[in-house]
């Protein structure tokens, strides 16, 4: 790609970032400080926008996303809102006189600082895989409560009604309610949701900026009517105080106020791991996108080092966002530069079209905030009352996880957002140590070492032995949950980079499998697809109460049915197959071998295998037939010349059969009875119609006689045979045998 055009998308993008985030940052701030009153939501939303403008600037400058754009998100501003909320109420509580509010966003901005340090030690000591342990129930739960809590904080300024109006007396004397103002915000909303659906071009918060904002005015100045409800107030714009460093060069004006400190840092701990989660997140989408791999540990330095700029200067706490960084990549960004040059135009934006920014009907902004609310609704823990109500096999792990999700929702919602992570992270620990005993990964192997029950001829085992690395077998054990599951997709990254094209999950011995194990698997399977290479899953569909749960979560409908197979070695020959097809050195089913490929008739002159070939019998068997009963007397060598045949074993005390190996044309059968006048220790069948050679032992007794020669040949290679098979099962056994 040409500089220019990167240029140009890069700014594309990063105007449709803005467009997106400049009215939400306006909101957010205006929450966040919401405590502060409405004389200072002015200032509010200016805090709200210098974050946007400071963390994407400075987290795509430093990050480790291409795509990202950084700003203000709803979890973030409601814990860090509680932080304020605390500090405002305890300056009250003590009757302290005129707290200005600076002093008030100088403390509360230490918890950013806490929150960007926090995410710096995340990033350079390589711990950003911390923040994934949270398990999915958690993350519902606080999400509902978070999406429930910026709708309620919402519905006042809608109403066009004072917050500090309870909702007791709204109800009692509904008069009170602002027609003229509700108008305006419901159909802000109304235009959101139209425009989502119908003018996918233009961001839908513009959209609702326009149109509400246009009905405010069309109703003031057409309709002859006096101004309503309450506009955002004017935006000074400039550049912002250092409200951070103006708190610690003077003396702090709230009494023990050096006693908040352990609150402070638990709440900066809490909002650090919040925004790693969101950015890492957003960064994992962005990688869907842009087909690349993000570095986790740049990206949370630079989303640390943005938020340590954003606490300097009283502004809000920021994360990557999925919608933001979406509608970049979707208007041509691809480049870092994209994020900063976001940053640079909401500056410009602000710095010459305050006054008119100022000039927002507050209900148009709590209209965009009520419709983002509702997106955060998760739509994952809806799900589950559905399972829990029309699965009963899944009742007991439905009411286990809606459990979780609906304490930590209620904590969110009556205590504080900080609160509830956490109990989350306490409720994931205790899942954790109760859980978890040890490693999901059972073993892991390669088809060097272990072949499938496939007998194949020697230069297609020499391939396999030699190229057969490519194949990996990953045998799982145990539960696979938010845990364990991680471990597993860490371990699938390593192989990735370790030139494997086939990947083989073995689920043989998983005993249960939890939303996000789920997950997990279908991560993996598309993580593989996307280098080009294979995701083969095996022992699932046999697993009954592993296949229903997938069945249930909607998880077995995105897997290729074709790449799922009845145990590992169906899967290993499918692997090996395709990887001998990639040589050119597979032998179709219905291509005939010759004779002079086969093992068992390597040495032999052109005059021997012709005397040779005069004693054989071509015989021809249809599907399902039998070739060899378990048990004959016969001492008859056989050569298969086309198609494929079962070996199976009658298994004692039982009526049924076990297989042992598939055969591939140009494989000799039934050589131990020939050499050791034994009895048949299986039974073979033709798995689809097949041609055989025929050697009867009175042929063989002939050769032994009047062919001496041939006969000493055959035995020989008869015994290398046997003797690689041999070598092989030891290496086999060695390899898969537990350790003491």
């Amino acid at each position: 790609m040409k500089p220019f055009s990167e240029i140009k998308g890069d700014l594309a993008g990063a105007l449709a970032a803005a467009i997106i985030t400049l009215p939400m940052s306006i909101g957010y701030g205006m929450i966040a400080y919401s405590p502060l009153g409405m004389d200072f939501a002015p200032t509010a939303a200016l805090l709200g926008i210098y974050s946007a403008v400071l963390c994407c600037f400075i987290s795509a400058l430093l990050g480790g996303t291409p795509i990202q754009i950084s700003g203000p998100k709803a979890p973030l501003t409601l814990a860090f809102g509680a932080v304020v909320a605390k500090l405002a109420f305890d300056a009250n509580a003590t009757g302290t006189i005129s707290i200005e509010p600076s002093t008030i966003i100088g403390l509360a901005s230490i918890t950013i600082f806490i929150a960007g340090i926090s995410q710096l030690v995340f990033g350079a000591l390589g711990l950003g895989n911390i923040v994934k342990y949270v398990p999915q129930p958690v993350v519902s739960g606080f999400m509902n409560g978070i999406a429930f809590l910026l709708i309620i904080k919402q519905l006042k300024p809608l109403m066009g009604l004072d917050n500090k109006i309870p909702f007791v007396e709204i109800i009692s004397n509904p008069n009170l309610i602002e027609g003229l103002t509700l108008l305006v915000g419901i159909t802000t909303i109304i235009a959101i949701l139209l425009s989502k659906k119908y003018l996918k071009i233009v961001p839908a918060s513009l959209v609702g900026v326009v149109v509400g904002t246009a009905i405010y005015y069309i109703i003031v100045s057409f309709l002859e009517v006096a101004p309503f409800g309450a506009v955002i107030g004017p935006i000074q714009s400039g550049w912002p105080k250092p409200y951070l460093l103006n708190q610690f060069s003077t003396q702090f004006n709230i009494p023990n106020s050096h006693s908040l400190f352990p609150y402070f840092i638990i709440s900066g701990l809490v909002i650090g791991l919040i925004g790693s989660m969101e950015s890492l997140l957003s960064a994992v989408v962005s990688d869907n996108l842009t087909s690349l791999r993000h570095n986790s540990k740049k990206e949370l330095i630079g989303q640390g080092f943005g938020n340590i700029a954003s606490s300097i200067f009283g502004a809000l706490p920021g994360a990557g966002s999925i919608p933001r960084s979406t509608a970049n990549f979707r208007s041509g960004g691809r480049t870092r530069l994209s994020g900063m040059l976001c940053g640079l135009i909401i500056l410009l934006l602000v710095t010459f079209c305050g006054p008119l920014f100022g000039k927002i009907p507050l209900a148009v902004i709590a209209g965009i905030i009520i419709v983002v609310g509702y997106s955060l609704f998760d739509r994952w823990s809806f799900n589950l009352i559905k399972k829990f109500f029309s699965s009963k096999g899944h009742r007991k792990t439905a009411f286990i996880n809606l459990s979780i999700a609906t304490i930590v929702t209620i904590v969110t919602i009556s205590i504080n957002l900080i609160a509830a992570v956490v109990i989350g992270i306490i409720i994931s620990s205790a899942l954790f140590i109760s859980r978890v005993g040890k490693s999901i990964i059972r073993r892991q192997y390669s088809a060097d070492q272990f072949h499938s029950r496939k007998m194949r001829n020697k230069a297609q085992t020499e391939i396999l032995e030699k190229m057969g690395a490519q194949i990996s077998v990953v045998e799982l054990q145990g539960p696979l949950f938010f845990g364990s599951a991680e471990h597993l997709s860490e371990k699938i990254d390593h192989l990735l980079k370790n030139c494997i094209t086939y990947f083989i999950l073995d689920m043989k011995r998983i005993s249960e499998i939890d939303s996000t194990g789920a997950n997990i698997i279908l991560r993996i399977k598309k993580r593989v697809e996307l280098e080009n290479r294979y995701f083969l899953v095996s022992n699932l569909k046999n697993n009954f109460p592993l296949w229903e749960f997938l069945e249930a979560m909607d998880v077995s409908k995105t897997l290729d049915m074709n790449n799922v197979f009845i145990d590992t070695d169906s899967a290993l020959e499918w692997a090996e197959d395709h990887l001998l097809h990639a040589t050119n050195s597979y032998i179709e089913k219905s291509e005939e071998v010759l004779l002079s490929q086969v093992d068992l008739l390597q040495n032999l002159s052109e005059v021997e295998l012709e005397t040779f070939t005069k004693s054989l019998i071509t015989l021809k068997f249809k599907k399902g037939e039998k070739i060899i009963e378990e048990g004959d007397d016969s001492r008859d060598l056989y050569l298969l010349k086309s198609g494929s045949m079962t070996v199976k074993m009658h298994l004692p005390g039982r009526k049924c059969y076990k297989r042992l190996y598939t055969y591939s044309p140009g494989i000799v059968f039934g050589e131990i009875a020939l050499l050791d006048g034994g009895k048949r220790s299986a039974g073979i069948w033709a798995h689809e119609d097949t041609e055989v050679l025929k050697l009867p032992y009175e042929c063989f007794q002939r050769l032994q006689n009047e062919q001496s020669e041939i006969a000493i040949k055959l035995i020989h290679n008869i015994a290398v045979e046997l003797s690689n098979r041999l070598r092989r099962i030891s290496n086999q056994l060695r390899l898969l045998e537990d350790q003491c």
